[in-house]
C-alpha cells in the first residue's frame, strides 16, 4: 500500500527529532568529561601574584625569590693589607737599568709595613742628602718643649717657616737653639734625639750656605721618623699632631718636585732637597681618603738633574694605586 507524503514528511521529522536527542547527549557527555579533567589536572597558567602592600602580615613563600639586582655591589676597601710583593717588584722594576744611586723606602703608618728598594747601593747606606735633616731638627724642637727647655711660641715661626717655606736660615736658626745658642752642639742634639727614637742621622753641617762638609740619611731612616709622626709616636701624640699638621700645610712656594699625585680629598706634604749632581731626594706624608703613606726618596750623583726629578715623580705616583681605594 502506498503511503501518503504527510505520512513520509512525518517520518523524517521524527528521525531528525531522534538525531537532534543524540547529538544533545552526546555534546553533554563531552562537557562532562572536559569538566573532570579540568579538576584532576594542574593548570599549565602561571599566575603573577600582586605585590603585597607595605605594613601587610602576609609572607611569601620559600619558592618565591626577589627579581635580580642590575646594580653592581660595591667592591669593599681592604685596609688589612697591601700587595707588598706587587709594590716591591713595582720599585725595583722602575730602578732597574738605573746608574745613579737611588734608595726609595715606603711605610704603612696603620700597618706597619714596610717596602723598600734600592740600585747601585745598599739600602742601609749613608747617602748624601743636606736639607732631609729639617724633618729630624722639627722633632728635637718639639722634644725640647716638650721638656721644657724651649716656649712653642719662640720657636713655631722658623718650624713653620723650615717646613712650609723651606727656610734654610731657620732651619740654622732652630739648630743653634736646640744647642744654647750653639750650632755644633745643636747638631749634635738633633743626632742624639734621632738615636733616642731609634734612626741615625749624619749632620755635620748647616744647612745654609756652603760647606766641604755633608749631611747623611738613608731612605729607610728618614721614612721612619715620618712614620713616628704619622703614629703618633714622635714625642708625643699632641706633638705629633702639631709636626703633622705642618708637614701638610701647603707650601707657600711651588714644590721643587712633581709628586705626580692624582685624585680628589687627599694631601700630601714633602720635604725636598735638590742639588745639582750631588742628590736629588725628597721625604714626605700623603694622606688618601682611607689611608696613609709615607716615602723616602734619595738618590746620589743623578746623571741629570731633570731626569732625576721625573724619576722621583714616577716612583712616588707608583706607590699611590697601592694605597687608593
Amino acid at each position: 500500500m502506498k503511503k501518503s507524503k504527510p505520512d513520509i514528511f512525518l517520518g523524517i521529522t521524527m528521525c531528525m527529532l531522534v538525531l537532534a536527542v543524540v547529538l544533545c547527549i552526546v555534546i553533554l557527555f563531552v562537557q562532562k568529561n572536559n569538566s573532570e579533567k579540568e579538576t584532576t589536572e594542574p593548570s599549565q597558567i602561571t599566575t603573577t601574584e600582586s605585590p603585597v602592600p607595605s605594613g601587610s602580615n602576609s609572607h611569601t613563600t620559600e619558592n618565591t625569590e626577589p627579581a635580580p639586582s642590575t646594580e653592581t655591589p660595591p667592591v669593599p676597601v681592604d685596609l688589612t693589607t697591601i700587595d707588598e710583593a706587587g709594590l716591591k717588584a713595582a720599585l725595583d722594576d722602575s730602578l732597574r737599568g738605573l746608574t745613579s744611586e737611588w734608595q726609595v723606602m715606603v711605610i704603612d703608618p696603620a700597618l706597619g709595613t714596610k717596602v723598600g728598594s734600592a740600585v747601585n747601593c745598599g739600602v742601609d747606606n749613608w747617602m748624601t742628602a743636606n736639607r732631609m735633616t729639617q724633618v729630624f731638627i722639627m722633632g728635637t724642637v718639639f722634644q725640647q718643649v716638650q721638656d721644657g727647655t724651649l716656649v712653642l711660641e719662640d720657636v713655631i715661626d722658623d718650624v713653620k717657616a723650615m717646613i712650609i717655606k723651606n727656610d734654610l736660615y731657620a732651619a740654622d736658626r732652630l739648630t743653634e737653639r736646640v744647642g744654647g745658642s750653639d750650632s755644633s752642639k745643636g747638631r749634635e742634639a738633633v743626632k742624639s734625639f734621632a738615636v733616642s727614637n731609634g734612626v741615625k742621622l749624619g749632620f755635620n753641617r748647616n744647612l745654609s750656605g756652603s760647606s766641604s762638609q755633608k749631611n747623611y740619611v738613608t731612605a729607610q731612616q728618614t721614612a721612619e721618623i715620618l712614620n713616628l709622626i704619622c703614629s703618633g709616636k714622635l714625642v708625643s701624640a699632641e706633638a705629633s699632631r702639631q709636626m703633622l699638621d705642618i708637614l701638610l700645610t701647603p707650601p707657600e712656594t711651588e714644590l721643587e718636585i712633581d709628586p705626580g699625585l692624582t685624585g680628589e680629598n687627599l694631601r700630601y706634604g714633602f720635604v725636598t732637597d735638590i742639588e745639582s749632581n750631588t742628590c736629588i731626594c725628597a721625604m714626605g706624608v700623603v694622606e688618601l681618603p682611607n689611608r696613609s703613606f709615607v716615602i723616602s726618596i734619595v738618590c746620589n750623583r743623578p746623571v741629570t738633574t731633570e731626569g732625576a726629578k721625573k724619576k722621583l715623580t714616577e716612583l712616588i705616583s707608583l706607590v699611590q694605586p697601592y694605597f687608593a681605594e
